[in-house]
């Protein structure tokens, strides 16, 4: 829509400015058959013209949006820091009981190549906890830095509990009650972050975000989320 008003501006602003070169032909008087055309009895169809024209631009441009966005994702931050990395793509392992993603790791320094090595943070998203503080987080094994980065991890037993726990609780809110057994399709979000560690750091110490702060890492601006549906027999 911003490409529509910048161009309606430029349009009305070279209209004006012919209007003042040339009055007799650009200026717009009362009597005017333009302003006739505009007010008169076919006016509605100028309006109907013009909003059509509006639409199917706005239409053009959404799907140009929408088809440069990668599928299935809720959102993703790629603000640059300094460590360059960066998500290409990211989502649940194909049974569901995972994070998988493929991180671009082209841009890391050669500092942190030296020092760090990278992994991959996903964990059960809760707007009721302190994401740093929460031990409800898969952590990945290690990697030595490479261009791109193939990760997938299994759901941690806390994490993997606390999805469970959710999902039981919303089907247990549902009323009317549906019959024992019958499947119901259950949404949870899955937050991912990319972090850095240095090289030899023990990963059974990272219980939560925070702790790789504590370990002397560095957590990546970088971030990412995903909706993940199952269907789950009610009890």
């Amino acid at each position: 829509m911003g490409k529509v008003v910048a161009v309606v501006v430029a349009v009305l602003t070279v209209w004006g400015a012919l209007a003042q070169i040339m009055p007799d032909v650009f200026q717009v008087h009362r009597d005017s058959r333009l302003m006739q055309f505009i007010w008169g009895p076919k006016s509605i169809w100028v309006a109907v013209l013009a909003i059509g024209c509006l639409v199917g631009f706005y239409i053009w441009n959404l799907e140009d949006r929408l088809s440069s966005l990668p599928a299935g994702t809720i959102s993703s931050v790629t603000a640059a820091d300094e460590s360059g990395l960066r998500f290409v793509s990211w989502g649940p392992s194909p049974d569901g009981l995972g994070c998988v993603a493929a991180i671009d790791a082209s841009r890391l320094p050669v500092g942190f190549k030296d020092n760090y090595e990278v992994a991959l943070v996903c964990g059960f998203a809760d707007p009721t906890v302190d994401r740093f503080k929460d031990t409800r987080i898969s952590l990945s094994v290690l990697f030595t830095p490479q261009e791109v980065l193939n990760v997938s991890l299994p759901f941690s037993k806390n994490m993997a509990d606390a999805l469970a726990n959710d999902q039981r609780a919303a089907i247990s809110k549902l009323n009317p009650r549906p019959p024992t057994g019958t499947p119901i399709g259950v949404l949870n979000y899955i937050w991912f972050k990319i972090v850095l560690l240095p090289k030899g750091s023990d990963r059974s110490n990272i219980q939560k975000l925070s702790d790789v702060i504590a370990a002397d890492g560095k957590i990546a601006n970088a971030e990412a989320a995903v909706g993940v549906a199952r269907n789950i027999p009610a009890p």
